[in-house]
């Protein structure tokens, strides 16, 4: 996994590259921004998925699916028609939209975590709500989002800071990640706040998916295949799979902005359905090999 994201890192550089006069401007305006930001947007959905799967106690659950990532994609459209000068902080704005998601499901849909169909079913009427209005408010207003081809040099440094800041906050409570594989019951036996742990470590989850679907829009998916995915063919614990889950979701999203950029160049796709399309068979194969174990 290493090598080929390396391998695409290079790819991504380079390609088209030689016949170009102003290549140097390219690289450093265009393609490097825009690299840096896919590794950070792998980095975010890898590492939100499995902890918000941790701390719900549903592995078949992320941030896309229970309306996280969608109202984050609603905030950017609301702005985008009403104060569009402020589309330059869009970064930041998804961030606080992630967050604000996240404290209102904590009211009332995440409360009843321990019902998995409320949940899902709670979970999922958020996001496709989110989603509705998102496109109402966007079908006459010229917004492109879903691309990761408009990425600035602003993008990422307020992608860089609110990573730095999530793994500072990672660090103090990363200890307590894998408390979250044992029964509820035993967590108290053991005296420890586990509302506590999980909100702050869902507080991370929410501002990473926020940061990222703001310029990448929604992924439905993506961060419970590629978790499950590791999950499946690893067999490991929820701390030792964090950095297989990360490198794993930094690769799928280098090779889908990768086709996404360059398959029909300079026309491009949107970065998140080719991601979609990517993993679609990941998904298939999932649930083929849930069905022979059942």
């Amino acid at each position: 996994m290493l090598l080929g994201c390396i391998f695409l890192v290079f790819f991504q550089l380079i390609f088209r590259i030689g016949n170009q006069s102003n290549w140097q401007l390219i690289i450093i305006q265009l393609r490097l921004p825009r690299l840096i930001f896919e590794l950070g947007t792998g980095f975010a959905i890898g590492l939100s998925a499995l902890l918000l799967a941790a701390t719900l106690r549903q592995p078949y659950l992320d941030g896309s699916m229970i309306g996280i990532a969608s109202g984050s994609e609603l905030m950017i459209a609301l702005i985008t028609v009403l104060v569009p000068n402020s589309l330059i902080y869009r970064v930041l704005v998804g961030t606080v939209a992630g967050i604000l998601c996240l404290l209102l499901l904590r009211g009332s849909i995440f409360k009843y975590h321990n019902h998995v169909l409320f949940l899902v079913i709670g979970g999922f009427c958020l996001a496709m709500f989110f989603n509705a209005l998102t496109t109402i408010l966007t079908e006459s207003s010229g917004w492109t989002g879903k691309s990761l081809a408009n990425v600035t040099w602003l993008d990422v440094g307020w992608l860089v800071l609110i990573i730095l800041v999530a793994i500072v906050s990672w660090r103090k409570n990363s200890r307590y990640l894998q408390y979250f594989a044992l029964p509820e019951l035993q967590t108290k036996q053991l005296g420890i706040d586990e509302a506590k742990i999980a909100l702050n470590l869902q507080l991370i989850a929410a501002g990473l998916l926020g940061a990222v679907t703001a310029v990448l829009g929604t992924v439905f998916f993506a961060g419970v295949v590629i978790n499950q995915l590791i999950r499946e063919y690893t067999h490991l614990g929820i701390i030792a799979r964090i950095p297989f889950v990360i490198v794993f979701s930094i690769l799928d999203v280098l090779l889908a902005d990768t086709v996404a950029h360059f398959i029909f160049y300079p026309t491009e796709l949107p970065t998140n359905a080719v991601l979609l399309v990517l993993l679609a068979p990941a998904f298939l194969l999932l649930l083929t090999r849930w069905s022979r174990a059942v």
